[in-house]
């Protein structure tokens, strides 16, 4: 599909795309229709599991953030995965007023790949359009999560627990200055320019893990959702192709030489454990 390098065991944990709609669906239509896509969806994602999603509001007031009003609010967010042999929540659609996505998860040594939610994007945006009386998109993300820890990663750990950060991501491997040892906690953030006219943005997140211990989110994200002029289906689905190859693109700047040998590239034979 892309030509660029492909590997046997990456650190993806998770792999998303969406479409955004150019008019957000009105609240009460979305509600109106959902009942009758369920119906729609459900030989192929049998399994409904809505989710609240809690906002607050939060106005800053001389330099300190003020919550505003009294009551969140509450968005749900539509959510449906496909069967799975041992009930796992692998391939999945979630839905907002705004936006179709599609995820697939890993599960195990089983890393999945892209043209398993591609093919679903393919297959149902054209019928979620129709249905949710969608006219126009105003553009798509792409997201790989990746994660290093002792159970995806083990080459990347040390015997005390800590991450050999430096070895896996370039961007750590040049610290400037006496003072070269990194260390939790980590928070970081770039976002790149892609592409100034469509427009088409990538962005690097490297956080902490709250949920595992010794264990590092790195995500790669590219969205094309500033651009001004109204696409198609057609359109969303040629942009999901692009994001695609910046994500495989960046994967392969940002993570080391060293690190990629680790995750064996297709066509090199898997390294031999060692005696």
């Amino acid at each position: 599909m892309s030509g660029k390098t492909m590997y046997k065991n990456p650190p993806i944990i998770e792999r998303v795309i969406g479409v955004y709609t150019d008019i957000k669906i009105q609240p009460e239509v979305f509600e109106a229709k959902m009942p009758e896509w369920i119906a729609k969806i459900q030989d192929h994602y049998p399994i409904s599991k809505p989710i609240a999603e809690w906002t607050l509001n939060i106005k800053e007031v001389k330099g300190v953030p003020m919550l505003q009003g009294v009551m969140p609010k509450a968005e749900i967010i539509q959510m449906f995965w496909k069967l799975h042999r041992n009930k796992q929540q692998v391939h999945g659609m979630r839905l907002r007023p705004d936006r179709l996505v599609f995820h697939v998860c890993r599960e195990g040594d089983i890393i999945h790949d892209f043209d398993e939610i591609y093919v679903e994007m393919e297959r149902w945006i054209g019928k979620w359009m129709e249905h949710f009386e969608v006219k126009a998109l105003k553009g798509v993300t792409a997201e790989y999560f990746n994660r290093l820890n002792g159970a995806i990663t083990p080459q990347f750990i040390q015997p005390d627990g800590g991450i050999k950060i430096a070895e896996a991501l370039v961007m750590f491997a040049n610290i400037p200055g006496k003072y070269t040892t990194v260390t939790p906690p980590y928070d970081n953030k770039i976002r790149l320019i892609v592409d100034a006219k469509r427009p088409c943005c990538f962005d690097l997140r490297v956080m902490a893990d709250d949920e595992v211990r010794s264990s590092l989110k790195i995500d790669f994200i590219v969205s094309t959702c500033g651009q001004e002029k109204a696409i198609s289906a057609k359109d969303a689905l040629d942009e999901i192709q692009i994001a695609h190859d910046v994500i495989l693109e960046q994967f392969d700047c940002f993570f080391t030489k060293q690190a990629k040998e680790s995750f064996v590239p297709y066509g090199i034979p898997d390294p031999k454990p060692s005696k």
